[in-house]
């Protein structure tokens, strides 16, 4: 009988198993093939994610965070709505390679004492009085007195089958591309720029992840798209658009390591039940417009162990009113950073003809105004996001609204106006 088995060894279970084999025994079970390899991911990991994570990772260990965020681009087809760091003060963060720091993450488990598993998947979850039965694809199982699902968007079917709903979800796609280190600072001078033109996708954005001698791209699609569809597609980007070449001229890359799967956002209604716990993408915890999941992944492991610790101590049943606390915590401690991701969502991704204009419009705001760079500069450091200040969005989103023609502004001032109250 394990006290706690976290099923998915991303960012959020790993960390989660990092903190809580100190003090429960631990599981942690990953379907992938992490004996073969930690699939390679190259993400920003800014500045505001420290505190979820800093108990078990050192933010100086370069092998995991290879080098500082400083610059983010708010990219256009006309504008760089660029955020500099030291326009205003520290970094704006790390730049991870994740796939180390989730390495580093299951070392301290089984430092602790904790057990890992990958290349097991968990086929079904049979609910007793007093624990859970885990079976996996041979038909063996494992019991639990409390279960976590850190799953991402892989392990919809198991939430169901526990009364869970499962959140909106998208198909995207990322690859590495290769080169020195001089070629890529060469090609490239910002560590993440965000992209947005509608004839790649009206759902999310295509980006780049800049690290030492890699950076990762990719885009997210629409619902629905096959692997074959969207593979094509990033074929088409790197090869012929035009704005992103310069960026990526000189590099390597072989398609077929491009990694699709589901990508999912908006919260479900709840995150626990009895002897369960739903983390990070799982519930949809991904903001809105970004798609940066790595935040709500560290924010809802150190939110999950928190909430759980003194269970365990005073010998809980983990019943769902018990396990509540992490549902209200999670909501108390995100959402609010999370409306200005909603508002800008609602705003720039849709059907209608003016995104591209609409974003154009937001890159030249960032570009020429600085009180609106230094209120992103401000959400990117903030190591208290329940007091992220909406005014400041408020702020930004009034002045971008401000720009639009006359004309534009009677067709959208509808939109803008819900935008601003959400």
């Amino acid at each position: 009988m394990f006290d706690i088995i976290i099923v998915g060894a991303g960012v959020s279970g790993a960390n989660l198993g990092s903190k809580t084999s100190k003090y429960a025994k631990t599981l942690l079970i990953e379907a992938q093939d992490y004996q073969k390899e930690i699939p390679i991911r190259t993400n920003i990991f800014p500045e505001h994610n420290k505190p979820f994570i800093q108990e078990e990772i050192d933010w100086e260990n370069r092998e995991i965070f290879p080098t500082t965020h400083t610059t983010s681009n708010y990219m256009s087809d006309e504008f760089n709505g660029v955020i500099d760091s030291t326009e205003f003060g520290i970094p704006l963060g790390n730049v991870s390679y994740t796939e180390n720091l989730i390495a580093e993450l299951i070392k301290n488990i089984e430092q602790n004492g904790g057990t890992f598993k990958s290349n097991e998947k968990i086929s079904k979850i049979n609910r007793h009085n007093d624990h859970l039965e885990l079976i996996n694809a041979k038909g063996e199982s494992y019991n639990t007195k409390l279960l976590v699902l850190a799953t991402g968007s892989r392990g919809f079917e198991l939430q169901r089958s526990l009364g869970f709903k499962s959140p909106d979800s998208y198909t995207g796609v990322y690859l590495h591309l290769f080169g020195n280190e001089d070629k890529i600072n060469e090609n490239l001078e910002w560590n993440y720029t965000f992209h947005i033109n509608p004839k790649i996708s009206r759902e999310g954005p295509f980006f780049l992840n800049k690290g030492i001698e890699r950076i990762s791209v990719g885009y997210l699609g629409e619902r629905g798209l096959s692997k074959e569809e969207i593979l094509s597609k990033l074929e088409r980007i790197l090869k012929n658009y035009k704005p992103i070449q310069p960026f990526i001229k000189g590099l390597s890359y072989n398609l077929s390591a491009a990694v699709v799967g589901e990508i999912s956002k908006h919260p479900i209604k709840r995150f626990s039940s009895d002897r369960v716990m739903i983390l990070g993408e799982a519930a949809g915890l991904v903001t809105a417009c970004f798609y940066e999941g790595l935040l709500p992944g560290v924010a809802c492991a150190d939110i999950a162990s928190k909430t759980v610790q003194p269970l365990f101590e005073k010998g809980s049943n983990f019943s769902s009113s018990e396990l509540q606390l992490y549902d209200q915590e999670v909501k108390r401690v995100l959402l609010t950073y999370f409306k200005n991701g909603n508002a800008l969502e609602y705003l720039i991704y849709n059907d209608s003809s003016y995104v591209k204009s609409l974003w154009r419009l937001y890159s030249k705001l960032l570009k020429e105004n600085k009180t609106c760079r230094k209120y992103i500069y401000e959400a990117y450091i903030n190591h208290d996001l329940s007091t992220h200040n909406t005014s400041n969005d408020r702020y930004v989103g009034e002045k971008l609204f401000g720009m639009l023609p006359a004309l534009s502004k009677i067709t959208l001032s509808p939109r803008f106006f819900k935008a601003l109250l959400m």
